[in-house]
């Protein structure tokens, strides 16, 4: 008997998610197929791939240096199929992303270059920064787009695109007609936030506690969207990243306050792990990423998304 791709895809799947029934799904295969799978590839090799740990399977001794071998098989053998359609990219990319830049800039991102390679098929997964750190590591991402620092011995981080936190108000409120506002005019004002998870509510709240005491929240939701429409409604004042505003702004339904103590900009990393060999689309997307954003930062316009 041979090794099969199937029993090596099996394998890696196990590997990542720690399940049979995990790898399973994601392959489109039953878990009694994969547990086939996972069982000829062991009897072959001799040894036991994988221990049972708190209902989990985590990868053994003796599995642990064959996990790279598999990854690096799966990824010479798409990049083998795409050999046979050498004038098109094909195969599919698994991104992840914090939510500013995968819900507002990413899906144009992705849209343009799947029409430029129709062959290719992308999985966008919207995290927060750290599960998408987390998820390169782990080889269940391709790539990913975080808005938090790379501390990361198994991670390269490419500066991306910037980003801004901006305080917004409904256009008709007291505070939008006109001029610099400072956090301690704001003190008693009523804000509609995000929920503490969120990098860009942990960070307005750092920064604002600076110069008032405490902060009037009125109210929290873990979406995004219905903060704009609260707001847009004259419920309030939110702290938003700018590229989640800016259709809004352009519409007129919100206004950016000027507040200095929050004239901050950050940095959206590229990630990628550093010491795996990458598919041919997956190096392509992160060419055609750098390309355009750079293409943007040139003409100093963070409001102009047409790139994506």
């Amino acid at each position: 008997m041979r090794i099969t791709l199937r029993q090596i895809a099996v394998f890696e799947a196990v590997a990542r998610t720690g399940s049979i029934a995990g790898a399973a799904d994601e392959i489109g295969i039953s878990p009694s197929a994969a547990s086939m799978s996972l069982k000829e590839l062991e009897t072959h090799l001799g040894i036991s791939l994988f221990t049972r740990a708190r209902r989990r399977l985590a990868l053994s001794d003796r599995g642990r240096p064959m996990l790279e071998m598999a990854r690096d098989i799966l990824v010479r053998v798409t990049d083998m199929e795409a050999l046979s359609m050498p004038e098109e990219l094909r195969g599919r990319l698994r991104l992840g992303a914090a939510a500013p830049a995968g819900n507002y800039v990413l899906p144009r991102l992705c849209a343009e270059f799947m029409r430029r390679h129709p062959q290719v098929r992308i999985d966008l997964k919207i995290l927060p920064s750290q599960d998408v750190m987390e998820g390169v590591r782990q080889m269940a991402l391709d790539i990913g787009f975080v808005g938090s620092p790379v501390n990361s011995s198994y991670l390269d981080a490419r500066p991306w695109l910037r980003d801004a936190l901006v305080v917004c108000a409904a256009p008709d409120s007291p505070q939008a007609q006109g001029g610099t506002v400072h956090l301690a005019d704001l003190a008693h004002e009523g804000w509609v936030l995000e929920k503490t998870l969120s990098s860009e509510r942990i960070s307005f709240t750092v920064e604002a506690l600076k110069y008032i005491n405490s902060l009037n929240i009125l109210l929290e939701t873990d979406s995004v969207e219905a903060v704009k429409r609260a707001v847009a409604h004259g419920a309030g004042l939110t702290c938003l990243s700018r590229l989640s505003v800016e259709e809004e702004i352009a519409r007129g339904e919100l206004v950016v306050l000027d507040v200095p103590e929050l004239r901050f900009t950050r940095v959206f990393s590229l990630v990628s792990r550093r010491d795996t060999q990458q598919t041919h689309a997956c190096q392509a997307f992160q060419r055609f990423a750098m390309r355009m954003v750079a293409h943007n930062d040139r003409a100093e316009n963070l409001q102009d998304h047409q790139f994506c």
